[in-house]
């Protein structure tokens, strides 16, 4: 039957390359969970883990870090055009007097709206990641959908069964380095894919993304290379403060300690403050995720009672409730003396390119 349904699969999907062993039609290749690198990336991207259901944090995709240069390179260059025409250039007369503040208008509506969008993106928080949670005892995997770029598109939540899955390792030509896992489930008696998990993780091998996968889905959890130094706790709903969910970056690299105590300030001073705004979109894609462990459908198929965790994770800190809730103030003066020192450093950059 896995055959005849790889066929019909493969009937569909033109692009289809590399289909990994399915749910329970093989033991687990262990060996797989021996690579310390992808395990260790593995165990920080974990955002939850538990009997009833793992999940891990939302990508941060590649193409932020254009649309960080295209803000810092946008308000750049409207600061030393503007400045430089108002004050460097004699006033103009006439139809060029209207061209040129026209140019300026179109120019600040150009290169600026980059910085006001991701400034209303920070004010609103509007969804655009979605976390996949894979339920153990049901065996199933719950997630919301939304079409790419329809934005204004509600998203619909899905429940697929486990055992339904098709893995499949997508290569792109010409880059071996991007290799996400994707997940398909096609339709029996057609082979029309009917759902397209993509977990977007391309920092660790898929095969080892799919063993862990499989691992927690099917084995125990002594099987499963859990690391509690790596693997930490994180609050199942959206934090009400950005600037904790931003420490999760730092924390995951080891550079803060994790129950958000406020140490190790001068050397996140150091390397936050070159960094802030990517840190802090880092922040926002885990606060703004679209999870589907609260819509009351799933909150039905989840069945533990909160007790006695197999899975060695570190617990949520006292220190760092409080900073999820926005109450911890060294997290808070943190934030705000490294987006200071941020902005210090990018007006001295453009006053300096002006003088």
């Amino acid at each position: 039957m896995i055959e005849d349904k790889h066929s019909q699969f493969a009937k569909h999907i033109n692009e289809l390359q590399e289909v990994l062993e399915s749910p329970y039609s093989s033991k687990i290749d262990k060996a797989l969970l021996k690579d310390s690198e992808d395990i260790e990336h593995l165990n920080k991207e974990i955002a939850n883990i538990n009997p009833d259901y793992m999940t891990f944090l939302p990508s941060y995709f590649w193409y932020w870090y254009f649309g960080i240069g295209w803000v810092y390179f946008s308000s750049c260059m409207f600061f030393i055009v503007f400045f430089a025409d108002l004050f460097r250039h004699e006033p103009m007369q006439g139809l060029i007097q209207i061209f040129n503040i026209a140019s300026i208008l179109f120019m600040f509506i150009t290169l600026c709206t980059p910085l006001l969008l991701l400034l209303y993106q920070f004010i609103r928080k509007h969804p655009y990641r979605i976390q996949y949670y894979f339920l153990k005892k049901e065996q199933k995997v719950v997630y919301y959908y939304r079409p790419s770029l329809q934005f204004f598109k509600p998203f619909e939540l899905k429940i697929v069964d486990y055992k339904d899955i098709i893995p499949e390792v997508h290569t792109i030509k010409n880059n071996t380095a991007y290799t996400p896992l994707n997940l398909y489930i096609a339709d029996s008696d057609t082979g029309d894919i009917t759902h397209h998990i993509k977990p977007h993780d391309v920092s660790v091998d898929p095969r080892v993304h799919w063993a862990f996968i499989r691992t927690y889905m099917e084995g125990d959890a002594a099987d499963l290379p859990i690391n509690p130094e790596f693997c930490q706790a994180y609050p199942a709903d959206t934090s009400k403060s950005l600037f904790a969910c931003s420490d999760i970056v730092f924390r995951k690299n080891g550079i803060l300690p994790n129950d958000h105590s406020g140490g190790g300030q001068i050397m996140v001073f150091i390397i936050g403050s070159l960094f802030t705004l990517g840190y802090l979109l880092q922040g926002n894609n885990y606060q703004t995720a679209k999870q589907a462990i609260l819509h009351p459908d799933v909150q039905k198929l989840l069945t533990w009672d909160g007790q006695d965790n197999p899975y060695p994770i570190q617990p949520i800190t006292d220190e760092a409730k409080l900073a999820f809730e926005g109450r911890n103030w060294e997290v808070n003066v943190r934030w705000v003396y490294i987006i200071l020192i941020n902005v210090g450093l990018f007006v001295w950059a453009v006053l300096a390119y002006n003088s």
